[in-house]
């Protein structure tokens, strides 16, 4: 039958119903929910009270324990990332914490769609440090969409990030393809790469500090908008004004970056420009382990030109294209001078081997952009519109920063050496949280080996 109005209105403990047992009304607690065919439903626990002359009278001496909640891992990404919450709240008030939980959830849960992301939810503690949110399958999609209907306020919090880069800071900027075959965006588009696979792509283009090893922002552009076209355009939305970028082939010439920026780009070894300036004539070197580098720097029209050759790359592309079908003697005079060479073109006047070191880093993009697909499971998109592209793409670059930033403790703690990110991170998953006490509100932390509870509070510490 239904519970009388009277009934209802007797103050009582959240998250409890109301229940008529017998002659009397049971106060019943709400233990969390169950995930079934793929909806959330409300589950019951035990009876903690009962409503008599119109007042709760709770059960003497209840002592039960609920669903645990996931705390360690939920724990490590907080701690990591109270500076992004913190702008969020900047940019967007009170919804910042529902981008920040959607974020973590997709952070710690690869799989984790719109319509996951409740469950997750209600199995964290992140429920209780932010309780009560709405993150129905519905209420995300439709949360997604409007965070892509206000491309501004993505780009403010864009440009806050970018405002903690250091004038030293070393900046690489590279470019990723994710497939996407819908017909209904403009966002996918055949790339060059994809043209093979018959697959279409769009692009992710991303910042990452080489210096704090932190990503500091990316923006998602068409599959076909080659680096070279999409990164000046980045550079004006983030507004990155500092550090010194280091781009990949292709990626700029230098002309569309603002003065007070350094950067350091390879440039085609093809290039006329590089035989007038004799840039293979190389007489100094220096040792790089069991190898040795011969180098060049020359100046021209305000911009310096660095040239390395490798010696044991020399070697190997030498002995290559003797033994190719290509070879020919006219072709052969033409490419000697550059085998195992790459030059750079750059704003700073440097020492040769200083420039060699500083571009060898950039490999750290590299895996952040296999980390990206590998460990958060993100290389493919699952969005039918322009803008909930830019809304979903934005919630995936948080939850890349915080996951790198995982990983890079991961690493510090030394981790990595014995288990993948994934195992990791499972071990945190098992470090749970569990209320013992309805009306107190009490937790504890469940019993865990002492070797795994030893490795997780060394990260939480």
């Amino acid at each position: 039958m239904a519970v009388p109005l009277e009934i209802r209105q007797v103050p009582r403990p959240k998250n409890t119903i109301v229940k008529l047992t017998g002659k009397s009304w049971a106060v019943i607690q709400r233990i969390g929910c169950e995930y079934k065919n793929g909806k959330n439903y409300p589950k019951n626990g035990p009876v903690i009270g009962h409503i008599i002359n119109g007042e709760y009278v709770p059960k003497k001496e209840i002592s039960i324990e609920l669903r645990p909640k996931n705390y360690g891992d939920y724990m490590l990404a907080k701690n990591l990332s109270n500076d992004i919450l913190k702008d969020l709240m900047h940019v967007y008030g009170v919804e910042g914490f529902r981008i920040f939980a959607i974020a973590i959830m997709k952070t710690l849960n690869p799989d984790a769609n719109d319509s996951l992301i409740e469950k997750y939810y209600e199995e964290s503690f992140l429920s209780v440090d932010f309780p009560n949110m709405k993150l129905s399958k519905s209420t995300v999609s439709n949360f997604i969409y409007k965070l892509g209907c206000d491309t501004n306020k993505i780009i403010e919090f864009i440009r806050k990030r970018v405002e903690k880069t250091n004038a030293n800071d070393l900046v690489a900027i590279d470019g990723m393809l994710k497939n996407y075959n819908s017909k209904i965006t403009s966002f996918g588009s055949l790339s060059y790469k994809s043209r093979i696979k018959n697959t279409k792509n769009i692009s992710i283009v991303t910042a990452f500090n080489i210096t704090t090893k932190d990503i500091i922002c990316s923006l998602p552009y068409r599959g076909n908008c080659v680096d070279f076209t999409s990164f000046p355009d980045f550079l004006e939305k983030t507004n990155i004004k500092t550090g010194v970028i280091i781009g990949d082939k292709g990626v700029s010439n230098g002309k569309n970056i603002p003065d007070q920026v350094g950067y350091i780009f390879p440039i085609k070894r093809s290039l006329s420009i590089l035989h007038k300036l004799n840039i293979y004539d190389m007489e100094e070197k220096f040792s790089n382990k069991d190898n040795t580098i011969f180098y060049k720097k020359l100046k021209h029209e305000n911009k310096f030109y660095y040239a390395f050759r490798d010696n044991n790359r020399f070697s190997k592309e030498h002995s290559d294209y003797l033994k190719s079908k290509k070879y020919t003697i006219e072709n052969y005079k033409k490419l000697k001078d550059k085998f195992g060479t790459i030059v750079y073109i750059s704003n700073q006047d440097l020492e040769p081997i200083d420039i060699y070191k500083m571009y060898k880093q950039r490999w750290e993009i590299e895996l952040v952009n296999k980390f990206y697909q590998d460990n958060l499971n993100l290389k493919e998109v699952n969005k039918k519109s322009d803008i909930s592209i830019y809304g979903a793409e934005f919630i995936k670059m948080l939850s890349t920063i915080i996951g790198y930033r995982i990983k890079n403790k991961f690493e510090e703690r030394g981790i990595l050496n014995e288990k993948t990110f994934s195992e990791a991170l499972k071990v945190f998953n098992s470090y749970k949280k569990y209320k013992i006490n309805i009306m107190s509100g009490s937790w504890i932390v469940g019993k865990i080996s002492k070797k795994d509870e030893e490795m997780i509070l060394s990260c939480l510490i």
